[in-house]
């Protein structure tokens, strides 16, 4: 056999490797797939490398952890919440605690500069290390969130700190937000409910007097919490409590503040 037909024969072998699939970027794209639809999938699949960290991690760890502090001994004061059963106060400490978090940083005019880093390239990952230890380094050692995910957390932040929130109505925002009745499997979900009420209701009767009816701004204020219950609990963790924590869940860091007398 001449020494290129065993060439041609070595390469058909090798185009159903899945290492040949990753480097062969160069592929024909599919039958119905455009260049351009194919371009679009290779940006997407660059994109998820591009992630960003804080660029203090431990100043902002520990600005976090001292307004979570600060809300907790708020929430803790409430006696509706005191009333509650230990698994329900819980369960919704759980729930809220990552927009509580975001509202308290913007009341305290907390900034979260970030630096972009860069997760390890897939090929890089397959060539170092077992498909097992790839996803346990990948999770004890993530260096950062998604771009997209810390832009979306930066620009809450900013928001919040433009409606320049009274005082008197981020305690009514807490109330909105503790007291949410989607949580699950709560003992009191009624009175939860009835208690989400109250807190909407004491807010509108705040805008009433404090804005003179101003509904643009009582919807100013919906719209910032149902902006701060949409955020990404996981993203906000990783972002302001993993590079110091390390493998430690965020859950794990928040319970032990809430119950931290």
């Amino acid at each position: 056999m001449a020494c290129c037909d065993r060439c041609e024969g070595a390469e058909e072998r090798g185009r159903g490797s899945i290492l040949y699939r990753i480097l062969n970027d160069s592929a024909p794209c599919p039958r119905g797939v455009s260049e351009a639809a194919a371009a679009q999938r290779l940006c997407s699949c660059a994109s998820d490398t591009q992630l960003v960290a804080t660029r203090a991690p431990r100043l902002v760890f520990k600005a976090a952890s001292e307004v979570l502090l600060k809300t907790f001994r708020f929430v803790k004061n409430v006696p509706c919440f005191r009333g509650l059963p230990a698994e329900d106060q819980r369960r919704l400490v759980r729930g809220s605690w990552a927009p509580l978090l975001l509202l308290g940083l913007a009341q305290d005019s907390v900034d979260l500069d970030t630096v972009e880093t860069r997760r390890p390239s897939l090929l890089h990952r397959i060539l170092t290390r077992s498909k097992e230890r790839q996803q346990q380094r990948a999770d004890e050692q993530d260096p950062g969130v998604p771009l997209g995910d810390a832009q979306g957390i930066r620009t809450l932040l900013g928001t919040c700190r433009k409606l320049s929130i009274s005082v008197r109505e981020h305690a009514l925002l807490k109330g909105v937000i503790l007291f949410d009745p989607e949580v699950t499997e709560l003992q009191c979900r009624e009175y939860v409910m009835a208690l989400h009420r109250e807190a909407q209701l004491a807010l509108c009767a705040h805008v009433r007097t404090a804005h003179r009816g101003c509904a643009h701004r009582l919807g100013q204020l919906r719209a910032a919490v149902h902006a701060l219950r949409c955020v990404n609990a996981d993203a906000v963790g990783r972002l302001l409590f993993r590079p110091v924590t390390g493998t430690r869940s965020a859950d794990e860091l928040v319970l032990t503040l809430f119950y931290q007398r």
